[in-house]
């Protein structure tokens, strides 16, 4: 593994599990096992290593999520949000699951124009784009209002399972 992505992939366990505001460039160099200086060449300053780590979350979510319907038979529309639902079920009942770090860097960068958030957003619409997607390939009657409930049913799905709520039950019957 390159240095780069090294610090890159440790940098992302560390802001995952503390946060963004309680890591600290020393932290986070130590962390991937080099100095503040190498950190700085690769990536400028602590905002250009949290962009990257967002991005490198983006694109590991979004692979992941397709992974898992490209395992799934998904016919129609109860399939499609049962696959979704299941896929985010499994993640967040995972080990080291310490909920969604797009909502934890809007939280912690509330400031709309700032980029963590607008990198945020553009992830979260793309997963919207997504479920559209995949409503629309099943031939979905309102694909999408379907694949605007199914997403915000996930994200508050995430946010009870980051809040403790781990045993919720979802009836997904609703989108046929």
């Amino acid at each position: 593994m390159e240095l780069r992505d090294t610090i890159l992939h440790k940098s992302y366990e560390l802001l995952y599990k503390q946060g963004f505001h309680n890591s600290g460039v020393e932290l986070l160099a130590k962390q991937a096992g080099t100095t503040k200086r190498t950190l700085y060449a690769h990536f400028g300053n602590k905002e250009g290593l949290i962009e990257e780590v967002l991005k490198y979350r983006h694109q590991m979510f979004m692979t992941q999520l397709k992974a898992c319907f490209d395992n799934v038979d998904s016919k129609d529309v109860a399939d499609v949000a049962r696959c979704y639902l299941a896929f985010l079920k499994d993640w967040t009942s995972s080990e080291g699951f310490y909920g969604c770090l797009f909502i934890n860097a809007c939280a912690e960068y509330s400031d709309t124009q700032s980029s963590p958030h607008k990198i945020a957003h553009q992830h979260k619409t793309d997963i919207r784009q997504w479920l559209f997607a995949e409503f629309k390939r099943v031939n979905a009657n309102d694909a999408k209002q379907k694949s605007d409930t199914l997403f915000v049913l996930g994200e508050g799905f995430i946010v009870a399972a980051q809040t403790g709520q781990e045993s919720l039950t979802l009836d997904t019957d609703f989108f046929i």
